[in-house]
């Protein structure tokens, strides 16, 4: 769901240095800088298609404090309205993804003309809600409101899964050909995964009729539940405050990733004239990232539930409370009464969880000097249903102009497993960046459905200067 963490008008500079890793390893090899480290880089996503915040105002109203009055209570606040969250009812199931990605301390160091190696660590983590049965949305909301008029569901599939995990990686770079018009670099990235806490919520549906506010029948049902023991909201929150440093006392789980990627480039002479010291007048970049996965069996829970005979549940402040302790609580509560309940089988406690494999195709032309146009196709390669965190499959063309020390970047985006329209924008002042994937509908716009913003600071050491060098 939505454009996470991709960081398009970053990842697409030619003055990213280390950061060109987590595109395509092979980025490095002729770097523009020797030597370049990331301090920290910072980058958060939130994206629902179920319900959207339509404001009477607009979002530089709300800013700097302009809000018409008709839209303020008597202390001069916004007096927020409940009509504002409009529902996105089709009949599709519905999906939400909230993301968190930090980059850490990251080093890359040019080997002479042909090569490069960098070390690198992130932390991510996501919380998804994936094809949530619109029937299921609408009972859960009539509850809350008190006004369920909803006396049967049979269609109720849906898919959770919370991850959170920190990486360190080692990437080396070479130059394969150097040969007038043509050059070619190949790279990898090997990634130690440092699992901090994951869980999952399979339902492949189950059928229920409701029977008032505070209770209602299971008639049927085939769920499956892992989770890592242990405040796994807390350890999530944990991981992802730390700035991706490793946090070696948090990891409960582990596992091998890595990245790989080729790039070329085509460099005529008779173009010189036209295109800046990058050299080429395109280029073409190929990488799978992202692959891999991490297993967890320290604290690690797993279990099936089903039924076939109608089971009675009743939402009472039992179950109320269990929940409001903690997601450990509640998961706890809902366990044991399954065990009394239903079906219940006991798993082998062990949970394997794929981190977000990607094919990633780039496309990248120097239209004339500081001028380039690019085009970037990322796909998924886990499903929805998978116990996976997953980055949804896009479409995006970057217009974008950049040197050296100043850098802005219009990335135009077709996203959400190409089902949404959004517009991003992208500035770099020196060492200092920040940018959005969906700045048309986060900013420009009364109406949103998500959240999405990133910016760091990343500096370098030494570049290639004078006349262009192959």
């Amino acid at each position: 769901m939505g454009l996470a963490q991709q960081l398009t008008g970053l990842q697409f500079s030619n003055f990213n240095g280390v950061h060109a890793i987590y595109t395509n390893p092979a980025g490095i090899a002729d770097a523009r800088f020797k030597k370049h480290s990331n301090i920290v880089t910072t980058a958060v996503m939130f994206a629902n298609d179920y319900a959207r915040l339509e404001l009477p105002f607009t979002f530089k109203q709300w800013v700097f404090g302009n809000v018409p009055e008709a839209y303020q209570n008597s202390k001069g606040k916004i007096d927020w309205q409940g009509s504002w969250i409009k529902e996105n009812l089709n009949g599709k199931p519905k999906n939400l993804f909230l993301g968190i990605e930090n980059r850490g301390p990251a080093y890359m160091n040019r080997l002479g003309k042909k090569g490069a190696f960098a070390v690198a660590t992130r932390t991510r983590g996501s919380i998804q809600l994936n094809q949530v049965a619109e029937p299921l949305i609408q009972y859960g909301k009539s509850l809350v409101d008190n006004q369920n008029s909803i006396t049967r569901i049979t269609d109720s599939r849906f898919t959770l899964n919370v991850n959170s995990y920190q990486e360190l990686g080692f990437t080396l770079a070479h130059v394969l050909i150097n040969k007038k018009t043509h050059y070619a670099k190949v790279g990898g990235t090997a990634k130690y995964l440092m699992g901090l806490g994951t869980g999952y919520i399979v339902n492949n549906g189950f059928d229920i009729n409701t029977s008032g506010a505070d209770s209602f029948v299971i008639n049927s049902s085939d769920v499956s539940v892992g989770f890592t023991q242990g405040a796994l909201l807390d350890r999530f929150s944990r991981g992802v405050q730390q700035w991706a440093l490793p946090s070696f006392s948090e990891i409960v789980g582990g596992g091998i990733g890595w990245d790989a990627g080729v790039i070329y480039e085509y460099r005529p002479d008779n173009t010189d004239f036209l295109t800046s010291k990058n050299r080429y007048l395109w280029k073409l970049s190929v990488s799978l990232l992202d692959m891999g996965s991490i297993t967890y069996g320290k604290n690690a829970k797993t279990f099936l539930i089903s039924n076939r005979v109608p089971v009675v549940v009743h939402a009472d402040s039992g179950m109320s409370a269990a929940f409001a302790m903690g997601i450990d609580s509640g998961i706890s509560f809902a366990r044991t009464f399954a065990q009394k309940k239903m079906n219940y089988v006991e798993g082998s406690g062990r949970i394997t969880t794929s981190i977000p494999s990607t094919l990633n195709i780039q496309f990248d032309w120097n239209v004339v000097k500081w001028l380039y146009v690019g085009v970037n196709w990322s796909q998924a390669v886990v499903s929805r249903r998978d116990i996976a965190l997953r980055r949804p499959s896009s479409l995006i063309v970057v217009p974008r102009i950049e040197n050296r020390w100043i850098e802005c970047a219009l990335p135009l985006c077709l996203y959400n497993d190409y089902k949404n329209v959004g517009m991003g924008w992208f500035t770099r002042v020196g060492p200092v960046f920040f940018g959005t994937d969906n700045l048309l509908r986060s900013i420009n716009s009364n109406s949103y459905s998500g959240l999405d913003f990133y910016l760091g600071i990343s500096t370098g050491i030494g570049s290639k200067k004078g006349k262009k060098k192959r």
